[in-house]
Parts: C-alpha cells; structure tokens; sequence
C-alpha cells in the first residue's frame, strides 16, 4: 500500500498530568511502522510540565489542541474525536504506549474486513514497578457481540487498543455525560458502538496498557459509592437498552437509576460498613500519601469500630509514618 493510496489515520491522544509518560507515548506513534497519521493531542488544562512537554515536540503529523480550561476527560475526548480528519481513528491514552506495527496491523486488518467497523487487540497491562501481564482477547465477532450482550466484565475489548471507521462518529455515537459518576465511560461508549456496529480483534499483543495508582481511575478524589459502581451502573443502561430499546439516561428517569444506586450502596454497606473508606485508604497508600491514608483509616473505623482490621493497618501506617519522622 502506497502512501497515496494509504488511508489516512487519525490518532488522538487525550492528556492531563502525565508529564511521567506522555514522551513515550507520543515516540511510540511517532515510530510507527504506518506513516500517513495525523496524531491529535489535547491538552486539558494540566498543571504539571505536560504542556512544556508537548510543547518540545516538533512533529509535523502532531497537532497540538489546548483548551482553555478543564473540561474533563469526555467533552476533551470529544473535542478530539470532533477533530479528526482520517478515514480510520486511533485512541491512544497519553499513559500508555504501543508496538511499531500497531497502526499497520490494525489498518490492514479492517481494510480487508469491510463488515467490521472497529479492532481491538491483545494487550500488555504494566503497573507501576514495570511488571507486565499479558492479556488476550477473543478474536471471533460473534463471540465478541456475545461478551458484550452477557454484559462481560472486563469488555472483549479494550477502548484504548482500538482502531475505528469514522462513520461511527458521523453516528453520532460520542462520549458521554453518566450524571451520576466520572467512571465508566469508556464501557459506555463500547456497549454503544457494540449495538450498531460489528468489532473485532486481533490476536497479536499491539498495546501496553499502564495501570498505576496515579491514573484518573484510581484518583481517590473521584471516589464515592456511585463511582465504585460504574461497571454496574454502565450495565444497567445496557441492559435496560435492550429491553426497553431506550436508554434510562437519555429518557431522564433519574428515579430509576437513583434507586438503582441505593440498592447497590444498602447492599455493600450491609456487608461491610466501611467499605467505601477502606476503599480510599488503599488508594491513598498506593499513591504514598500515609497522611490522607490514616485520615480515610480513621473515617472507616467510626463506621465500624469493632473491626479488628481497621485498628491493625491504622497501626502498622502510623508505625511507618513516625518512622520515617
């Protein structure tokens, strides 16, 4: 395939406050084996150097987006999305990074299979120490379309390793507002192309997905009952899609979905009264933050004071924190 004749791809690249692995990410697009790309970044608003940075790249296939401010990661997926020229569209997540060949697998692949509308593939999940799992993914479309339709979690795909034909944002198919919490996005808009469009995989490991404990969704800021069940929540849209053939959300039966969350939250907190504090701890301790851990471990202990476990960790935390003093 000829550079003329070669499809234009645009991959865009969402960032805020990853000044730790934005270069990595930019240099593995910028060394993709396919070179007609287009690589959109936008900026959100960060305050650390990710601007600077972006600012140090002189590509000319990147086109820099700043927005004036914080709008959050859907409407500044959206701006991204509304930006994009290619014919094909790559998500790439400016913490993550992917192998040379990714642009060219994944083209190729729904250049010769015009029934699909959108790829995944395999992928490497790294966490914070380097450590990598690698992780597969069912190849077949019917036994994708059958993962999405059992409400599967994990999803048969992961968002970040796909690659797409436009026509499914021409739809109208967006990123979108869920109201009640700042997760689960990504799944949202998954089940929604799933219901239209046909997607596949490739059976070949193309994307390194970071999972570190300073990721947006594992921000302990972002943590209440309703976000520890986006996956649920998204679910629930889903599946009362399917029945009714409407989303709850878009007809604005927030009754509904508040008793969803009720019920969810009358179920843990019967189970386990401090969850949602213990929860926050271990975020905290996993960003090692011990002030902010002790603070969350002393909330969990007022909801259930007889919970041997609570005193423990307080312990062992507060042992490590005078240590260090």
């Amino acid at each position: 395939m000829s550079l003329v004749d070669a499809p234009l791809v645009s991959v865009i690249m969402p960032a805020y406050n990853v000044e730790a692995y934005i270069t990595q990410a930019i240099q593995s697009v910028l060394t993709q084996t396919y070179t007609h790309f287009e690589l959109l970044i936008s900026d959100d608003g960060s305050t650390d150097q990710t601007s600077a940075l972006l600012l140090e790249q002189k590509d000319s296939r990147i086109v820099l987006l700043e927005n004036n401010r914080n709008l959050g990661y859907v409407d500044n997926m959206n701006v991204l999305l509304k930006a994009a020229k290619g014919k094909y569209i790559v998500i790439q997540d400016a913490d993550d990074y992917c192998d040379k060949n990714r642009l060219q697998v994944l083209v190729n692949f729904l250049e010769s299979h015009t029934d699909l509308s959108m790829v995944g593939s395999c992928y490497v999940k790294v966490d914070d120490e380097g450590k990598e799992e690698r992780v597969s993914v069912p190849v077949n479309k019917e036994e994708i379309q059958q993962s999405f339709a059992r409400l599967d979690d994990p999803l048969p795909v992961l968002n970040g390793s796909t690659l797409f034909h436009r026509k499914i944002i021409d739809d109208g198919i967006l990123f979108r507002h869920l109201h009640y919490t700042r997760r689960g996005q990504d799944d949202d808009w998954l089940f929604r192309v799933s219901e239209k469009f046909q997607i596949g995989n490739v059976d070949q490991y193309l994307y390194h997905y970071r999972s570190n404990s300073s990721s947006m969704t594992l921000n302990p800021s972002l943590v209440d009952y309703r976000s520890l069940f986006a996956g649920d929540y998204v679910r629930f849209l889903k599946s009362y899609r399917t029945r009714q053939g409407i989303d709850v959300l878009e007809q604005k039966k927030y009754s509904l979905i508040e008793a969803f969350f009720a019920e969810k939250k009358r179920t843990l907190t019967q189970e386990e009264p401090a969850y949602l504090e213990l929860y926050i701890a271990h975020k905290y301790l996993g960003q090692k933050e011990k002030k902010q851990t002790l603070k969350w471990l002393l909330k969990a202990l007022l909801k259930d004071p007889t919970n041997g476990y609570i005193w423990k960790k307080i312990v062992s935390v507060f042992l490590k924190e005078k240590s260090k003093s």
